[in-house]
């Protein structure tokens, strides 16, 4: 007999589920603080007599990772960042400020049995995508077309938006139905798969190509993950077909996008800088520029000279490309070149885009190794969360602001729930 949930497990599960959900929404920066800070006072509040919290051993290679990643962003701002002071703000605002929001995440996790805290943060941002489906639903009601004009297709911010959302939900119940397999479900079966239905469908519904292509090849991925467990996932092979083949048929850019990425890397017009119609390059065959990929690629060229004139790096800050290109051609306003990869290098130079990317893959060994010697579904999850979000961060620049942030409290929260058994031999 399933035993009722105590005041304390309604409150905490509440709690993630609440700043999960607010945390993407404009201008809620004040209730999110207020969130965290309720939070805070609660895990202070019931301090003693909590077990005492331990990282899984598997992942300490990960968390001495992010320690050298962190040691080398404050030497960075130090003593290589023109503007150091500049710099220690930025790394305070988004460096700094996750890890702190991770660490609240994992102590109030750590409050509540696994599953519970799992199904709240997934709960939240599947109500996102369930809010998405009503907003169409009434456009198409009430205008007649999703997305008019003057309306966009989701019901705050932009598409991607929604789009990052469900990268990190699709990543989330993907791992959770492969772990199912194993007998170590965080849902039932009906309900898991029903949800991986949904976010496959939210996913075209927020029409960002870029998050479909980090979807298709997660999906891809999950049957190689599987090998020797006897999967039945041949369905997740046909998802991938499906969801690739429904985004080409939607998305008419796809077909303009390797010729106007060329354009966007090989030519020397600047339409890039200023898009003034007068600059824009010609395509060989005659049909019409795809502005996002032209764009895209040019701005991917031009941060790779940067990175390649200063390799140490112009100090950290969400704005580094946008400080090369001032340095470069005297143009002020830009900001990211939409890699977040590539903004990271600029900012911080080689060295820490080598150090974030070792501390990345550690931690999708560990998740990995988590999950294979000990069937512990958060493992799997954090594998894939990690994963997904670096693909999205090198085709997107999403490595600050919310998303970095929600990112971070996402992974406290599978690093609680992360099963504490000694490691094998």
């Amino acid at each position: 007999m399933k035993r009722a949930a105590t005041a304390i497990e309604v409150f905490w599960q509440a709690w993630l589920a609440a700043v999960v959900f607010v945390f993407p929404i404009p201008h809620t920066i004040a209730l999110r603080n207020l969130l965290l800070l309720v939070g805070l006072a609660a895990l202070l509040a019931t301090w003693r007599g909590a077990a005492r919290l331990r990282l899984p051993p598997l992942l300490k290679p990960a968390a001495w990772g992010l320690v050298a990643t962190t040691a080398w962003l404050v030497l960075h701002s130090l003593t290589v960042a023109p503007a150091p002071t500049f710099a220690l703000d930025s790394l305070r605002g988004d460096w700094i400020v996750p890890l702190l929001v991770a660490a609240l995440a994992i102590g109030a996790a750590a409050r509540i049995e696994p599953r519970l805290a799992l199904r709240a943060v997934v709960a939240a941002l599947l109500a996102h995508m369930l809010w998405m489906f009503a907003w169409q639903f009434w456009l198409l009601a009430t205008t007649g077309a999703v997305g008019d004009g003057s309306k966009g297709i989701v019901p705050f911010g932009e598409r991607d938006y929604h789009s990052s959302l469900n990268g990190f939900l699709l990543a989330l119940l993907l791992a959770e139905r492969l772990a199912a397999r194993t007998g170590h479900a965080v849902f039932a079966t009906k309900p898991g798969w029903i949800a991986l239905t949904m976010t496959l469908a939210a996913d075209l519904a927020a029409r960002v190509r870029n998050g479909t292509l980090v979807s298709l090849i997660l999906l891809a991925l999950a049957p190689a993950l599987m090998v020797g467990r006897r999967p039945r996932f041949v369905l997740l092979l046909l998802a991938v077909a499906t969801l690739g083949g429904v985004s080409l048929a939607l998305d008419a850019r796809w077909s303009r996008f390797a010729e106007s990425a060329a354009i966007g890397w090989n030519s020397p017009s600047r339409y890039w800088l200023t898009p003034d119609p007068a600059l824009q390059p010609t395509t060989p065959s005659g049909a019409i520029l795809e502005d996002s990929a032209y764009m895209r690629a040019a701005w991917a060229h031009r941060a790779v000279t940067a990175i390649a004139a200063q390799p140490l790096g112009l100090g950290f800050g969400r704005d580094a490309f946008g400080r090369a290109i001032e340095q470069a051609y005297g143009h002020r306003g830009m900001v990211s070149s939409h890699s977040g990869l590539l903004d990271f290098a600029i900012g911080s130079g080689l060295p820490g885009l080598a150090l974030l990317l070792l501390t990345a893959g550690l931690a999708i060994r560990g998740g990995w190794r988590q999950y294979r010697r000990h069937d512990d579904a958060a493992g799997l999850m954090l594998s894939l969360l990690v994963g997904g979000y670096l693909l999205r961060c090198l085709i997107d620049g999403h490595m600050s602001g919310w998303r970095l942030g929600l990112f971070a409290f996402l992974c406290g929260v599978l690093i609680a729930a992360m099963k504490r058994s000694p490691e094998k031999p």
